[in-house]
């Protein structure tokens, strides 16, 4: 079936710490960030109702942003959801999301009203953008209590609401969620993960553990099955939930979507609040057994359910193997699974150094990419408490970067104190973009009740780079569940097209490759969704490349 190419197609704490700081002496070059988001013209609060003092659960939970090119005109664009006002018991009023159109990387200009995205239908929370009927534009899903919006892209710069007529009925508490191909066919598929079973009629009263009125903790509740849908290619869907395990409920909060084991078939992670964390190994043709406790993916390295947030994958270790990464509440460590083959994973947070980083932090959006472009993936997370009134701890957290030496180990970076990563907030989601187009990666993050942040890379070192972006035509147009394995002189390095990933979040799908100095690129090499194989020669760097799926599904050797 498939999508064929279109004339558009191308276009907190003070736990111990190891740190890099910028004038010590370490081989690891530190990352410099600059909150840009004042100069560039952003300004969006999501707003969570806590100010009516009814101490909700809906309140804790935060939003996402999206990142991605709504217009097609080269420079990713945000959406933001708005969250919503609890005016009195028994009542919730949704607010509308923010959309802001990227003006050469040095402007953002607020299009909500005219784009038609200033919806108010539900307490939003998530957002997730991929082409969903094939028009070569991506559309847009908005998450939250109540269900989920699915908008249009016209086009010419405006949505429709398409939800009544897409089959997604989805009507609970729907946070994270992910588009990927999960039966081969071509069309993008849809997973949502449902979180408990909070109500007005279920809303009980809460203390924390120094006896102040709180915020529920998810124990409280129960947990609520995922939901999966088979899209049609015209924007709707059919309901499958029942090709997932029917035994297998938790309380989701992230998600991720990618062909985890290299097998072709795309795979599902589910990281869950308190419960064990979901693995569906799709067992071909979009029928999923949940394998979470034997692959090694469900537990922390204690054998313990965590409260998990955050996901995303990453080859920490360049041994062509994508690895799993959970960000996790106060109290337990964040969580690194190697991936041993076979979906077979091995706890690995300790001998990574994570558990130096302490247990103050609660953990929400992440990102995993090569931020200094010297040849291996590094970690930027966002914090931020869930209660009002935390026992010894705050509820604006620090955020972190983890710089990854390439040896195996995750290093704490420290910043200048007038830097964002110096700086305490209530941190939910975040995204890695190249919104100035200038080959690094920065970062756009949203927050609860204070403003999202942009911050651009400013990094100065001697590397190169490479972007790569897939379009499928056999494949779903976005290409997710592919995998490229850019290869140099001296090393080869993976990364996969994945959908949802970090936390209510979703960002672009091109991939982005550090070139150290010393090394050329020789070729990169293309596992398209249905397994096909394409070697591409004759990439330069310093350059974003668009690669076209070959319409026939018999590939040669080398395609330049």
């Amino acid at each position: 079936m498939g999508c064929k190419p279109s004339a558009k197609t191308d276009s907190a704490s003070t736990s111990p710490k190891t740190t890099v700081v910028a004038n010590s002496a370490s081989p690891l070059t530190p990352v410099l960030f600059e909150d840009v988001t004042k100069q560039i013209g952003l300004h969006h609060v999501y707003d969570n109702g806590e100010d009516s003092n009814l101490y909700v659960y809906l309140e804790s939970v935060g939003s996402g942003v999206a990142v991605v090119d709504f217009d097609l005109d080269g420079w990713p664009d945000f959406f933001f959801p708005g969250g919503g006002r609890l005016p009195a018991l028994g009542q919730i009023q949704g607010l509308p999301g923010t959309a802001w159109r990227n003006q050469f990387g040095e402007r953002v200009v607020n299009i909500t009203a005219e784009s038609s995205l200033n919806v108010t239908k539900h307490y939003t929370m998530g957002a997730q953008a991929a082409d969903i009927n094939c028009d070569g534009f991506p559309d847009l899903l908005i998450t939250g209590y109540g269900g989920v919006l699915i908008m249009m892209n016209q086009g010419d710069g405006t949505f429709i609401d398409v939800t009544s007529n897409s089959g997604v009925d989805a009507s609970l508490w729907c946070t994270s969620a992910a588009f990927a191909d999960f039966n081969q066919d071509g069309v993008l598929d849809l997973f949502i993960a449902q979180y408990i079973d909070w109500s007005w009629e279920n809303n009980p009263d809460c203390k924390s553990t120094a006896g102040v009125r709180d915020i529920c903790p998810p124990a409280a509740f129960k947990g609520l099955s995922d939901r999966m849908y088979l899209g049609k290619g015209d924007g709707s869907f059919l309901d499958a939930s029942d090709r997932l395990d029917a035994e297998a409920k938790g309380k989701g909060l992230g998600v991720l979507a990618g062909d985890f084991d290299q097998d072709s078939w795309v795979d599902v992670y589910v990281a869950n609040d308190t419960t064990n964390n979901l693995y569906y190994h799709n067992l071909t043709e979009g029928k999923f057994e949940e394998v979470g406790v034997s692959s090694g993916s469900a537990l922390d390295e204690r054998g313990l359910p965590t409260g998990s947030m955050g996901v995303a994958t990453l080859d920490y270790d360049n041994d062509l193997k994508p690895d799993l990464w959970v960000c996790n509440y106060e109290q337990e460590s964040f969580a690194l699974y190697k991936n041993e083959g076979n979906s077979v994973y091995r706890g690995v947070s300790s001998l990574a150094g994570l558990t130096a980083l302490g247990t103050m932090f609660v953990a929400f959006g992440t990102a995993t990419a090569d931020f200094d472009s010297d040849g291996d993936e590094d970690i930027a997370v966002t914090n931020g408490h869930v209660l009002r009134h935390p026992p010894g701890n705050t509820v604006e957290q620090l955020p972190l970067f983890l710089s990854n030496n390439g040896k195996g180990k995750l290093i704490r970076q420290e910043f200048h104190p007038d830097s964002y990563f110096s700086q305490k907030w209530r941190g939910r989601g975040m995204v890695a973009a190249d919104i100035d187009q200038d080959g690094d990666l920065d970062l756009i993050v949203s927050h609860v009740n204070q403003p999202s942040a942009v911050l651009k890379n400013k990094t100065q070192n001697s590397s190169q780079w490479l972007q790569i972006e897939l379009k499928g035509t056999r494949s779903n147009r976005d290409a997710i569940g592919s995998q490229v394995v850019m290869v140099t002189n001296k090393a080869k390095r993976l990364r996969l097209v994945c959908g949802g990933g970090s936390y209510l979040s979703q960002g672009p799908y091109s991939l982005h490759f550090g070139i150290p100095p010393g090394e050329k690129i020789e070729y990169a090499e293309i596992t398209w969704p249905d397994g096909q194989k394409q070697r591409v020669d004759g990439l330069n760097p310093n350059q974003k490349h668009v690669l076209i799926e070959p319409v026939s599904a018999s590939i040669s050797a080398a395609t330049k």
